[in-house]
């Protein structure tokens, strides 16, 4: 009886892999994305756990009663190890091409059924030893179940603050700096779709600097965020569940305590400048607590693979990643769709919340420099050009056109201000539209697939810089590197610190 618990109990930890690993993740990666307890997140996996479980040692002890089970041993053995590798691709750190799957599948299928004509004790032997295996994964079973537990436990640092801020002369120096996440070169400026109009965009690129030949600094948002507040490229991160944000920095193999002191917002503290983050995906408020004088961050987004999603009820949380699990095998497409939903629901949420909160901070904050990180034009898709409104099932083009719809609305902010002649702004991507990433995951829309020519990337992100009074449109053309953002917003923490 305990052995056959074991193998159910291991046998559910592996099926649903795919579904907890950023939760269990030793780099606390899901910590870093959100702002507020995940405990209803890890106990709906475990209900998933123990469902999964009690419905396969049911099912196992039907089959053991059949007087076919002989055979239906074999069956299960030729059958599980595929289905649970088929189950467990998105979890590989590289990618396995389908080919290679098919190849092993039908490898181990002719070699075991060899073994069986040809060698049955040997057969036999394995068989055992596969029974062995299921059973020690219940060990693996214990330790995932203990991460859950503790992510349960877990509570994240501030999500908001504020100090206050006297009101500043309009002659006073600012910075606004925008981070419209995935805001891609090429389909914005450069190949722009005849369906879609950017006059935002249009005017401010009329009166600003831009780079057309950006170098990134990082693929993902969670490395090219903290690159560009210290100066200096930051290759891996680690959220731990005390808190404690560290970084591996480029060249260096250890693992140090990122530097908030000598941070751009750090930077700015030591020299009198005042700051405002509202911010998505980077745990900005508890980093940055101690240098950042106000501070919001957001997401509501869905779990990466989850998929779990916090605004969800904790029964929608358990059984929809068991609905996912069942359509991927007998409706695929199905899957698809209620999938790519599921996560644009959850992204809707976070581009309400953050944008409403950036252009409240417009509107109020008195602060020297703005920093504000836009989850937007980032898939999944949440806007549909056509109507102007929230919406599941469009494209990157949608995203760009509510990217430009939303700094209309900054810069009407902006320019009714005292001190827009004094302030310099920056709009830029942290790194490009990421199609290799989108295009094999659910929400990947036929227009998407027309606009990048199939999914071919290209790696450089927006970057305009309108400095104060400037009326003329300027290209730099030569290669640059997203870094020289931090540099800029360096110096004009200096230049604000001298006035």
């Amino acid at each position: 009886m305990i052995k056959r618990i074991a193998q159910a109990w291991g046998f559910a930890s592996i099926l649903l892999l795919p579904n907890y690993i950023d939760l269990t993740s030793s780099a606390g990666d899901a910590r870093m994305r959100f702002p507020t307890p995940l405990t209803r997140i890890a106990l709906a996996h475990l209900a998933d756990f123990a469902i999964v479980a009690l419905v396969f040692a049911g099912l196992m002890a039907m089959l053991r009663k059949l007087k076919a089970w002989p055979t239906i041993r074999w069956v299960l053995m030729a059958l599980l190890p595929v289905f649970l590798l088929v189950r467990n691709l998105d979890v590989f750190p590289f990618d396995v091409p389908n080919f290679a799957v098919v190849a092993a599948s039908l490898l181990w299928m002719i070699a075991l059924l060899v073994l069986i004509r040809r060698a049955p004790a040997i057969a036999n032997r394995l068989r055992s030893m596969g029974s062995a295996v299921l059973t020690g994964f219940a060990v693996f079973a214990l330790v995932i179940t203990w991460q859950l537990v503790r992510a349960a436990m877990w509570r994240p640092g501030p999500q908001a603050y504020a100090a206050p801020i006297p009101a500043q002369p309009a002659s006073k120096p600012r910075l606004v700096w925008i981070l419209f996440d995935e805001l891609a070169l090429k389909p914005t400026f450069e190949t722009r779709d005849p369906s879609l109009q950017l006059p935002n965009l249009d005017r401010l690129r009329g009166e600003s600097t831009l780079y057309t030949d950006v170098t990134p600094i990082a693929y993902r948002t969670t490395r090219a965020a903290p690159s560009l507040m210290l100066g200096r490229k930051v290759t891996d991160v680690v959220y731990t569940n005390d808190n404690r944000y560290l970084v591996q920095i480029e060249d260096s193999p250890h693992w140090q305590s990122f530097d908030v002191q000598d941070s751009l917002l750090g930077q700015a503290k030591q020299r009198g400048v005042t700051t405002s983050i509202v911010g998505w995906y980077v745990a900005y408020c508890p980093i940055f607590a101690s240098v950042a004088t106000e501070c919001y961050w957001s997401n509501d987004d869905a779990q990466d693979r989850g998929p779990t999603w916090l605004d969800a009820s904790f029964q929608e949380n358990v059984w929809f990643p068991l609905r996912i699990l069942v359509e991927q095998f007998v409706w695929p497409s199905r899957a698809w769709k209620d999938d790519a939903e599921w996560n644009a629901e959850g992204h809707i949420a976070s581009v309400k919340d953050v944008s409403h909160h950036a252009l409240a901070t417009l509107e109020t904050s008195q602060a020297d420099v703005i920093f504000l990180h836009i989850p937007a034009p980032h898939p999944p898709a949440f806007w549909d050009r056509r109507t102007g409104a929230f919406a599941t099932g469009g494209s990157y083009l949608d995203g760009l056109d509510y990217s430009d719809r939303l700094l209309g609305q900054m810069l009407e902010i902006l320019e009714a201000q005292p001190r827009w002649a004094a302030t310099t702004l920056i709009v830029h991507g942290d790194h490009s539209w990421r199609t290799g990433m989108w295009r094999p995951l659910a929400g990947w829309s036929a227009e998407d697939e027309r606009i990048s020519d199939g999914g071919k990337w290209d790696p450089r992100p927006v970057l305009l810089i309108h400095t104060p009074g400037e009326q003329n449109a300027a290209t730099v053309a030569a290669p640059t590197s997203l870094m020289v953002v931090h540099d800029f917003v360096a110096a004009e923490i200096q230049r604000m610190a001298q006035k």
